[in-house]
């Protein structure tokens, strides 16, 4: 059978806007009623475990789906994909399921010295991780196979049942963090059966032993991707634990998680978009046709991508606050400073992660781990000082400085090459537009109004009708608009559908 027409970068990046967008939608129907169903010291013990689980199934994976990624044989035999097979997915999976074991070890032998009503959560944490690990290495399979028709109705259909569980959960059942990590846990054991499944038919080659030469070279690139996720983690999830760790309460993690999370999950339409449509075309470019056109990709990208950067900042920093209180009521308002200020940053930094996307292309992945782990040590260190003299919000200022020396270092670093920055004639006025905008507000007070919901609507269409009359005239977007609707017809007629 012939393998699926290659769908161009902007058709891939309207599906995956599509699921993101799905998943998110997910978001605004769980987050009002997880935060009136959960105190903050429970949404705490939830922030605090779930950063735990991220962290350490970030470790246990060792890198293995970057390398899976990067290693993948486009245009290989099927003898080819099996050994791709054994080397950088069994083999590593093996060997992740070897190391799980022993860390299960270590906290049975432990787990007396863990809190009576904190021990069930710990235990569904470790159960998590072997099962993500396994479901994390299927699915770049299929982000290698550029196969973005395949993600969109599997994520959405995943993250709906996820939260039809919680709720169900959380609502009838247990009225706590332990509820909701039992409910995903649920039903990440039927997702990562269907992705046993969707492996076992991807390829029906015989198996073959792992390489010892190829495995140590998947092992050489992913260790340092792996420290790479794991630092790139501590970012947004070590704070939790600091916080805890020095304020001793569990409230103010909660207050972080809240803000974070919903921060986390908006940006998650902007940046991930970006990335997962960007990410495998621009390492098929670059294999098959050099630097050149990978700069191209970038320019075709980011220069559109400058605009919508600029509408995210202005609609955070205007009505951001009023956003956070609609969702999540009036008794969380503590939460919309750290939203605000965490999704203007986390905005500005989808563009600059593409812009600087270059030395994982020359697998140069020991650099820039070593540029990421240097931004960490700089988060970490300033996370101690900050959070005892600001509280929450010297959290968030680690974040914030600590995202601007990552964004310069890897920029800094990008092979020049490969490097592309949109210019100032774009990025000045993308700048400038979300202060432009919070002083017409502050001058007109919101047209008067006072309500959440009133701010929120009069504050969005003043942001939206000015950018809108601004992208009708810009060229950039426009074409940009046009090639979408090109790659998705020469798809349809490549497919015949």
């Amino acid at each position: 059978m012939s393998a699926p027409a290659k769908a161009g970068v902007l058709t891939h990046y309207m599906r995956y806007l599509t699921a993101n967008t799905l998943a998110l939608a997910a978001g605004f129907v769980s987050f009002p009623v997880m935060t009136r169903l959960l105190d903050n010291h429970q949404f705490g013990i939830l922030g605090y475990y779930e950063a735990l689980l991220l962290l350490g199934t970030a470790v246990l994976k060792l890198g293995t789906q970057h390398a899976l990624l990067r290693f993948y044989p486009h245009g290989g035999d099927a003898d080819a994909l099996a050994r791709f097979r054994s080397n950088h997915i069994v083999g590593p999976f093996l060997l992740s399921v070897a190391l799980w074991l022993a860390c299960v070890i270590v906290v049975a032998v432990l787990i007396e010295r863990f809190p009576v009503d904190e021990r069930p959560v710990l235990w569904v944490v470790l159960i998590s991780i072997p099962l993500l690990i396994w479901g994390s290495f299927v699915e770049q399979v299929m982000y290698a196979l550029e196969r973005s028709d395949i993600t969109v109705w599997f994520k959405t259909t995943w993250r709906w049942s996820e939260l039809a569980m919680v709720l169900a959960t959380i609502w009838l059942i247990e009225r706590s963090a332990l509820g909701v990590l039992a409910a995903k846990l649920a039903v990440l054991v039927l997702a990562c059966a269907w992705l046993t499944l969707w492996f076992r038919r991807w390829l029906k080659a015989r198996y073959v032993a792992p390489a010892r030469t190829q495995l140590l070279a998947g092992l050489a690139f992913g260790v340092p991707m792996m420290f790479n996720e794991l630092t790139s983690l501590l970012f947004g999830f070590a704070d939790r634990i600091l916080l805890r760790a020095l304020t001793g309460s569990f409230s103010e993690v909660g207050i972080y998680t809240i803000g974070y999370g919903l921060a986390l999950s908006l940006t998650a339409i902007v940046g991930q978009t970006l990335n997962q449509a960007f990410t495998p075309t621009a390492i098929r470019l670059y294999e098959t046709e050099g630097a050149t056109a990978v700069v191209g990709l970038k320019r075709d990208m980011l220069d559109v991508w400058v605009i919508a950067v600029a509408i995210g900042t202005a609609l955070l920093l205007c009505v951001g606050r009023e956003f956070l209180l609609v969702l999540a009521g009036p008794d969380k308002a503590a939460s919309a400073p750290v939203f605000v200020v965490s999704g203007i940053v986390l905005v500005w930094y989808s563009l600059f992660d593409v812009a600087q996307y270059g030395l994982l292309l020359q697998r140069r992945a020991m650099r820039f781990m070593l540029i990421t782990l240097a931004a960490t040590v700089a988060n970490l260190v300033l996370n101690v000082p900050l959070i005892l003299r600001f509280g929450v919000m010297g959290a968030v200022a680690a974040t914030v400085i600590s995202y601007v020396m990552l964004a310069a270092l890897q920029v800094w670093q990008c092979p020049r090459a490969l490097r592309y920055l949109p210019p100032w004639r774009r990025a000045l006025p993308a700048m400038l537009y979300a202060p432009a905008m919070l002083m017409l507000l502050r001058a007109v007070d919101y047209y008067g109004t006072t309500g959440a919901w009133t701010r929120l609507l009069a504050g969005t269409a003043t942001i939206l009708v000015p950018a809108a009359v601004f992208a009708w005239y810009d060229r950039p977007l426009r074409d940009g608009l046009q090639r979408v609707m090109a790659g998705r017809k020469a798809t349809a007629r490549a497919t015949g559908a």
